[in-house]
């Protein structure tokens, strides 16, 4: 049984938006990033920031990269809980179990640069993105701890549940445009849009998942498991950005955008549904070597069909001063997916400047019912021709250790001339 419970720790802290498409360097903020970003960046953050006056920007393949890895319940003390016991007792398991909210969920997400150059006011970039989650019924726990009882277990796609996704873009964004026509007392606002073409690179997604587990004195086991699974590789797509920006007094900018404008990939090649479906009825211990169950396995092409990516809105403020800049982002999704989220998300970041070459990052973004809190720390490296940097973050923890439930590692590299 511990075996089982480590497996589960292991795939929790290993497997674990989410936000629409990130970059390396939000990481050293906890993603309250959106007027922090220029030049390239900016395309995915706020493209009415992409403007680099007289200075030109190149971004290198691989070196920008942010990955994250997050579950909601389990950590390395409790890994190292249930190892160090001998034999796990009611209370043990009541411990376990209370750790969860109806499933055991874990997701990664990540983005790693290919290639980026920004003038002006224009910038042409690509990138890779990809994400998934899993969600474990908190009644496969239940019964790995406690054995099959005469309790009746029931599953199904809202506790159980697993999705991944992958894509590049190529992104051409055009921004720092002034919003013409405004009331002569009105603070300039300035304005920008990007546009990603997307190419699929795979979607997997589970479509159905239905299963029972029951015992009696008189009728035995009985086991179902019924599972649709979808499978794609290779698809285009689209989605745009439209941001604003203006500063209302000198040391205060403050901007919004809307992320995934007609967003969504259509997986037009490789096409596959895999049905699963085991049966087992009046199972005993007698009969345990017999045909005593039935399965099948399918797999079918399927018709062309469109993941959507839907609409976010970011609203952001950033106050700078000499020494010290403080931002606070707020991320509202329209509707759940792998990569937004209903439920809306609150960010802080500040960036401290102790000396001009060397400065250093703090972030945190509070938990939600989705996701746990967590906190970031980065530090860079400042020249005349570029900037280098790394961050980590932790969920659930001030720091990252055994009471992390997930870590993030954030890398970038800005050369500008």
């Amino acid at each position: 049984m511990k075996k089982l419970l480590l497996l589960c720790c292991v795939l929790a802290i290993a497997l674990s938006p989410l936000a629409a498409i990130k970059t390396g360097k939000s990481i050293f903020y906890a993603d309250s990033y959106m007027l922090r970003a220029h030049g390239v960046e900016a395309a995915y953050w706020n493209p009415a920031n992409i403007d680099m006056g007289t200075y030109e920007e190149i971004w290198l393949p691989g070196v920008n990269t942010g990955i994250y890895v997050n579950n909601n319940a389990l950590d390395l003390d409790t890994y190292n809980y249930i190892m160090g016991k001998e034999r796990l007792d009611d209370a043990d398991k009541e411990l376990i179990l209370g750790k969860l909210d109806g499933s055991l969920r874990a997701s990664f997400s990540g983005n790693s640069s290919i290639i980026g150059y920004a003038v002006k006011k224009i910038s042409v970039s690509s990138s890779l993105t990809y994400v998934g989650k899993m969600a474990l019924s908190e009644q496969y726990l239940d019964l790995m701890l406690y054995g099959n009882t005469d309790k009746e277990y029931i599953f199904d796609k809202h506790a159980t549940d697993i999705a991944a996704l992958s894509f590049t873009d190529f992104t051409l964004g055009m921004g720092g445009y002034p919003v013409p026509y405004l009331p002569e007392n009105f603070p300039p606002i300035r304005f920008g849009f990007s546009a990603s073409l997307l190419a699929g690179v795979g979607d997997v997604h589970l479509d159905e998942y239905n299963g029972i587990i029951r015992r009696s004195l008189d009728s035995g086991l009985y086991l179902y498991q019924d599972v649709d699974l979808h499978t794609a590789l290779g698809g285009v797509g689209f989605k745009g950005m439209l941001g604003f920006a203006s500063n209302p007094l000198p040391n205060l900018e403050v901007g919004l955008t809307l992320d995934n404008i007609f967003g969504g990939i259509y997986w037009s090649m490789l096409r596959e549904n895999q049905k699963l479906n085991f049966e087992a009825d009046s199972i005993y211990i007698a009969n345990i070597d017999e045909d005593f169950y039935t399965q099948t396995n399918e797999t079918v092409d399927i018709p062309a069909y469109t993941t959507t990516l839907p609409m976010e809105l970011r609203m952001a403020a950033l106050w700078t001063s000499q020494y010290v800049n403080l931002s606070t982002d707020y991320t509202q999704g329209f509707k759940n997916s792998l990569l937004t989220s209903k439920v809306g998300k609150l960010s802080f970041g500040a960036q401290f400047i102790p000396v001009s070459f060397l400065p250093v990052s703090f972030g945190i973004e509070l938990g939600n019912s989705k996701n746990p809190w967590r906190t970031s720390y980065g530090i860079s490296l400042r020249s005349v021709t570029g900037e280098l940097g790394i961050a980590l973050q932790s969920y659930d923890s001030i720091v990252p250790g055994y009471k992390s439930k997930g870590i993030a590692f954030g890398s970038f590299i800005r050369i500008w001339f």
